[in-house]
């Protein structure tokens, strides 16, 4: 609004310097609010500077909480492996076995081992005598016998 468009309304000088006087003063009421509008402008753009820091930082967090948690589940790993072979050695279960040892807990993995240990040291019968049937051929029967003859003695 300018003092040409007010006179082409028809308003006379008086009237139109209230009408300016007026629009100035409401120009100047409003100066404050447009500065505290700025500050609000700019102190959102820093509080969403600091948020998208803070997520970097956290999705940061994570990513190092997880390696944690896979070296932790390693290490328990490790752990159960090196008690596996330790009950093994105690129970006489060759070192290829202990891998085979099931359970979860130390009890459970020597109940384990107590039962291979059983069938892992248990001594095998020698063979007994053939229990194949005598040989028709005379030829040979008769060097079989030789041969069990010499055996027995």
């Amino acid at each position: 609004m300018n003092r040409e468009q007010l006179k082409e309304l028809g308003l006379t000088d008086e009237q139109i310097e209230s009408v300016m006087k007026a629009h100035g003063k409401s120009i100047q009421d409003l100066k404050p609010a447009q500065e505290e509008l700025d500050g609000l402008k700019t102190e959102k753009s820093t509080l969403e500077q600091q948020l998208a820091d803070l997520q970097n930082t956290l999705n940061t967090q994570k990513d190092e909480l997880s390696s944690v948690d896979d070296l932790k589940k390693e290490v328990e790993t490790y752990k159960l492996k090196d008690l596996k072979t330790n009950i093994a050695v105690q129970a006489g279960i060759p070192l290829e076995l202990a891998g085979r040892l099931s359970g979860s807990t130390e009890e459970e993995i020597k109940a384990d081992a107590e039962k291979i240990a059983g069938f892992v040291n248990k001594k095998q019968p020698l063979p007994m005598k053939t229990t194949e049937p005598p040989k028709v051929d005379e030829k040979e029967q008769a060097y079989a016998k030789i041969l069990e003859n010499l055996k027995g003695e």
